[in-house]
């Protein structure tokens, strides 16, 4: 679970009181940052409630990284039969899975494993392989093609790998803010690899301009969402003139080529960062349309053009 760097900034939280303070803190976690803030006037007791925090973020990067030998990820792509017995966590994430593929019509799929394998963007370094290996990737690879039955039975044909690299570090983000509201903090940000949650009035994110990295294209104001950001800039390969991102569209086995970037505003990170890949998959218009016709989902995209496209009611965080 990999990113280059963040896609969304957070600039400020702003209107502390003498009595309070942000206590901030990082680690590295699923190939990138884990970040939290929490308002607070009591530090020890944040610090300790951070380093919970940390301690669950690495915990469900182990249990979903495909990067571990001998992990539960590992054992199910590695599966000699095709019927599989999973735990109680990895089946929630295989329905979430299953229910957000139908309803982003297949543009978020998560069973792309051997196209991510072959082209390279889990390793250093990517390339774009011939189109005839692609087209004999298609054949291995489709949310189609999986089954599950309740209450622990995934039934994948163990030529498909799966990578849940667009939905597990959204889950990990409202996880770990769980854990924080547990623990009677109302105030906070967790930031998993650019998968944002925050909580309280006054968390002020800059959405960065896709082509150019010091640039903010625009500022929005959020309470109690999750926001998450996809971009053609964040892994990347130039081949020509032409540039080939880490996010590939299901259906033809290439990265989709119709967005610069995609901004989600959803009512938990998981969402945000399913519907963030999904939209980008589906383009300018479609994606606008789906995200239109869902509740509780708004966003923001920038077509290869330039154009910025909104949602009806994205208006509604926008900071003037």
């Amino acid at each position: 679970m990999k990113k280059i760097f963040f896609s969304l900034i957070i600039i400020l939280f702003f209107s502390c009181n003498n009595q309070e303070e942000v206590i901030k803190r990082t680690s590295f976690v699923m190939g990138s940052t884990i970040e939290v803030q929490i308002k607070t006037k009591d530090l020890q007791k944040a610090n300790l409630v951070i380093d919970s925090v940390f301690n669950e973020a690495k915990r469900i990067d182990t249990l979903f990284s495909t990067y571990i030998s001998n992990n539960s990820m590992w054992k199910i792509n590695n599966a000699i039969k095709d019927t599989i017995k999973v735990d109680e966590e990895i089946f929630f994430i295989l329905k979430k899975s299953d229910e957000l593929w139908k309803k982003t019509e297949g543009a978020f799929d998560p069973a792309l494993g051997n196209l991510i394998q072959l082209i390279g963007f889990d390793k250093k370094n990517p390339k774009i392989p011939p189109q005839l290996e692609v087209k004999k990737v298609l054949n291995n690879i489709g949310w189609k093609k999986i089954k599950l039955i309740e209450p622990n039975i995934l039934i994948k044909p163990k030529n498909v790998k799966l990578n849940f690299n667009a939905i597990v570090p959204g889950y990990a983000a409202d996880i770990c803010s769980k854990i924080i509201i547990r623990n009677g903090f109302n105030n906070f940000l967790v930031n998993v690899g650019g998968e944002i949650f925050c909580k309280g009035d006054n968390w002020k994110i800059g959405i960065q301009h896709p082509r150019s990295k010091n640039e903010i294209l625009m500022k929005i104001n959020v309470n109690n969402y999750g926001i998450s950001t996809s971009g053609d800039y964040e892994q990347f390969i130039i081949k020509g003139k032409k540039r080939f991102n880490h996010i590939f569209n299901p259906k033809t086995g290439l990265p989709a080529n119709e967005c610069e970037s995609v901004t989600i505003i959803a009512k938990d990170a998981l969402t945000s960062d399913v519907f963030s890949t999904a939209v980008f998959v589906l383009g300018p218009s479609k994606g606008i349309n789906l995200i239109n016709k869902e509740k509780d989902i708004e966003g923001i995209i920038v077509d290869t053009t330039g154009n910025i496209i909104k949602s009806i009611g994205f208006k509604n965080f926008e900071l003037r």
